[in-house]
C-alpha cells in the first residue's frame, strides 16, 4: 500500500511530479491507488488551505478514515514522541494487510517506527 503523508500531500499540491502521476491515474482497485490517512490531509490544509478541495478530486488517491482503533494508536504514537501529523501515516502503514510504505519530505521523522519510508525529495 502506498500512503501519502501530510508532507506528500503538500508536494502533490505543489506540483510534485511523480506525486501527479500516480493521483491522476484512475485504478479500478481501490487497494492499487495511493491512500492518504484522514490526518495527513488535516495536517496538510492547516499549512495550505484548500488542500482537502484539491485532492479530493483527483482520481488516483483514496482517504483512509480514522477509527477508535487508529485513534488509539496514534495516541500512542504521539506519547512516544512521534508528532501528531505523522501519527495517522504510521498506523494505516503498520496496520495494512500489505506493507505499507509511506511517501514523505521528511524520511527521518519516520526513524524507529519500523515504517518503510520512502524519500520523495523536498518539494
Amino acid at each position: 500500500m502506498i500512503i501519502l503523508d501530510h508532507t506528500a500531500v503538500l508536494a502533490l499540491c505543489r506540483g510534485h511530479r511523480l506525486l501527479s502521476g500516480l493521483a491522476v491515474v484512475e485504478v479500478d482497485d481501490p487497494d492499487q491507488r495511493a491512500h492518504v490517512p484522514a490526518l495527513c490531509l488535516v495536517a496538510a490544509t492547516l499549512e495550505l488551505p484548500g488542500v482537502v478541495a484539491h485532492v479530493g478530486a483527483l482520481p488516483g488517491l483514496e482517504f483512509l478514515p480514522l477509527d477508535f482503533a487508529g485513534a488509539a494508536a496514534v495516541e500512542q504514537t504521539v506519547a512516544a514522541g512521534l508528532g501528531w501529523t505523522y501519527g495517522h501515516a504510521v498506523y494505516a502503514a503498520a496496520a495494512s494487510a500489505v506493507e505499507g510504505q509511506v511517501l514523505t519530505a521528511t524520511p527521518e521523522v519516520y526513524d524507529g517506527t519500523g515504517v518503510w519510508a520512502v524519500d520523495i525529495g523536498k518539494p
